[in-house]
């Protein structure tokens, strides 16, 4: 579904003829149903974030510390050198629905949001400098640049025009909760200006079962509420992303098992709040689909379950960069 046509902000997709992308259209996975209370996340244990500082990305990476209030766990999911701060997470899924009829193969029919502005015509020299702000967990954050292993939050930034710069707080281990009682939240809220955004995304170890990083669903959603209404007291914008997909698979098809709950929990949440939703998980669950398995376990690191090789963060920052414009944000003039 996303094959042909993913890189439609001007990034060659350069592997997915090698990776096996079928010309097929591949498949759409079904939304879940909210989900109001508590549910029970299954999936394996997190992997530990490496020593040291986190580097590169589309501007300012912030430094891993010790102070983060973010504690390692020493279990690891892949065999290469863990990252500075990050950490391993697992995985998740739902069987994909077959794309709409007479779609263009490798192609995903994405309609945009109802209700949502239509694009307009912007000159960029006009637009206001701004900060996105990013909260995540190691799926997001920005690695050395020595290593292999890469979050979504280092690309995102190629997406963008320079009107924008990019402040990646995200950090491997982290939950939610975790992130919210941390020096990098902190970092978030103290430097916000009128007009910047904040994008979450977590999930891998909220829904997992490492003592000091699960968190309930409901917990979850109501941390979600509690950071955008401190974003919003500052004069910016909240955005939910949903946790990019992980490799859990069933009879060849990507699933979303554990990440399931959470993701249904954003998805009551958002519209209940008038919060702006980026369904990195929907979209990431598609394109997995589209491309199957085998070229799927070549873009996340060495078979890892949750964590990306370079061009994996490439494609989920694409598809984050494409929800923008779906969804309607105001961040989609930024949009290259």
């Amino acid at each position: 579904m996303y094959c042909a046509r993913r890189w439609s902000f001007g990034v060659l997709w350069m592997g997915v003829s090698a990776l096996g992308c079928s010309s097929d259209p591949g498949a759409a996975a079904p939304q879940s149903p909210p989900v109001a209370g508590r549910s029970e996340a299954a999936g394996s244990v997190e992997g530990p974030p490496a020593e040291g500082a986190p580097a590169g990305g589309a501007s300012s990476a912030p430094v891993a510390s010790g102070t983060d209030g973010i504690t390692p766990v020493d279990v690891a999911l892949e065999p290469e050198a863990a990252p500075a701060g990050g950490s391993s997470e697992a995985n998740a899924s739902d069987a994909p629905s077959p794309a709409a009829e007479g779609s263009e193969p490798g192609a995903a029919e994405e309609a945009p949001v109802e209700g949502a502005p239509a694009p307009v015509a912007i000159d960029p020299a006009a637009l206001p400098e701004i900060t996105l702000h990013l909260a995540g967990d190691s799926t997001v954050m920005t690695y050395e640049p020595s290593s292999a292993q890469e979050g979504w939050g280092q690309e995102l930034g190629q997406f963008f025009n320079d009107r924008l710069d990019i402040d990646n707080q995200a950090i491997g281990g982290a939950s939610v909760q975790s992130f919210h009682e941390s020096s990098r939240w902190r970092n978030i809220t103290s430097s916000i200006e009128p007009g910047d955004f904040v994008m979450a995304a977590f999930g891998a170890n909220d829904s997992g079962t490492v003592a000091g990083r699960h968190v309930e669903p409901a917990a979850y959603r109501d941390l979600f509420r509690q950071m955008s209404v401190e974003v919003e007291a500052e004069g910016a914008t909240f955005i939910v992303v949903t946790p990019s997909a992980m490799q859990e698979w069933r009879a060849g098809e990507p699933g979303n098992l554990r990440l399931g709950p959470y993701v249904a929990v954003l998805n009551t949440l958002a519209p209940l709040e008038g919060l702006l939703l980026d369904d990195l998980n929907a979209r990431s669950l598609e394109f997995l689909g589209a491309i199957g398995q085998t070229a799927a376990e070549q873009i996340y690191i060495n078979g890892d379950k949750a964590h990306f090789t370079k061009a994996g963060a490439t494609q989920m920052a694409s598809i984050v960069a494409e929800e923008l414009a779906r969804i309607g944000s105001p961040l989609a003039a930024y949009l290259k």
